[in-house]
């Protein structure tokens, strides 16, 4: 096991940590296993792969993730109190191969003998161990696979309820989780995935995943359904924007100034006046500002679009 000195928090020194290790291999923080294990709720494989491909750039921090960061300190206490040990968060991030994690508390920071995963959630109720969901006991088995050592989860959940429940052994889990950091961590070292991996990309994924080059490529026969079927929804959507627009229309003159319509005595409309968005005049400050608005101007990623040319039939 490896010790790395952790930079801070959420800075592009500490995701560079979590992307790849100093050879240049690709590397799987504890919140990458759940999506490499195919048991992310907010993370596909696919995604996953195009993140490992793509350089980590920071991004603002969310009001769940300063919750948990806020949360963390009195769960470590409530994981001392309950297990009689003290628990502090360590400085360190603990790399095996290609698991690199970053521990919310441990009893010692060289050769940690118990783990604390402190979680807040309002998505479970968390009475004891069967009630863990899949994506934490596979960032927990991540945490065994590096460390070696139990691991409890100290919970504050959606009912308020703060339990202390210890991860379940499951060496088989850790074993398939090694090789499968092996397996998927070369496909994205090689950028080449399978075949079988691909047909899972989504058009978002194969445009992060894939340089775009100035190419031509023979399609399959049923490329033609797939175009087809392409302008027909955006037909369709173009035809739900109109009908949407007319029914607004119609039902506006109808209402005026009032707020609620009434259909035999029920409400089945309402048209609430609402205050403004509060926005950012960019013109009128880039002309008094120029050299201001060009400090903070920041370059979005490239995106590709997707146009369809199909030959117009003969009248």
């Amino acid at each position: 096991m490896e010790r790395i000195l952790k930079p801070k928090h959420g800075s592009k020194e500490w995701l560079l940590t979590r992307w790849r290790d100093d050879e240049g291999r690709c590397v799987f923080g504890a919140s990458d296993i759940p999506a490499l294990m195919n048991a992310s709720p907010y993370k596909t494989r696919a995604e996953l792969f195009a993140d490992k491909l793509n350089e980590p750039q920071e991004q603002a921090e969310s009001a769940i993730f300063r919750r948990g960061n806020l949360l963390e300190k009195p769960l470590l206490e409530a994981a001392s109190d309950e297990l009689g040990m003290s628990f502090f968060t360590p400085e360190w991030i603990y790399r095996s191969n290609r698991l690199s994690v970053s521990l919310d508390g441990v009893d010692h920071w060289q050769s940690p003998s118990v783990v604390v995963e402190a979680k807040t959630t309002t998505r479970y109720s968390i009475h004891d161990s069967s009630d863990l969901p899949a994506e934490w006991l596979w960032q927990g088995w991540a945490q065994q696979a590096v460390l070696k050592c139990p691991v409890w989860f100290s919970v504050l959940d959606r009912d308020l309820r703060i339990s202390i429940v210890e991860l379940p052994e499951n060496t088989a889990a850790i074993d398939s989780l090694r090789l499968e950091s092996e397996v998927f961590g070369e496909w994205v070292d090689t950028n080449s995935a399978p075949l079988d991996e691909i047909n899972n990309f989504s058009a978002d994924d194969i445009a992060r995943i894939f340089q775009v080059a100035p190419t031509t490529i023979d399609l399959p026969n049923e490329a033609g359904e797939w175009v087809l079927q392409l302008e027909e929804a955006r037909a369709l959507a173009k035809q739900a924007a109109e009908q949407e627009a007319r029914a607004k229309d119609e039902l506006a003159r109808m209402l005026l100034g009032n707020e609620i319509g009434l259909l035999h005595g029920q409400r089945v409309v309402s048209w609430k006046q609402q205050d403004g968005k509060t926005s950012l005049d960019t013109k009128a400050l880039r002309e008094a500002h120029p050299e201001l608005v060009k400090q903070y101007e920041k370059q979005g990623n490239p995106y590709r679009v997707m146009r369809t040319h199909r030959e117009k039939a003969k009248k």
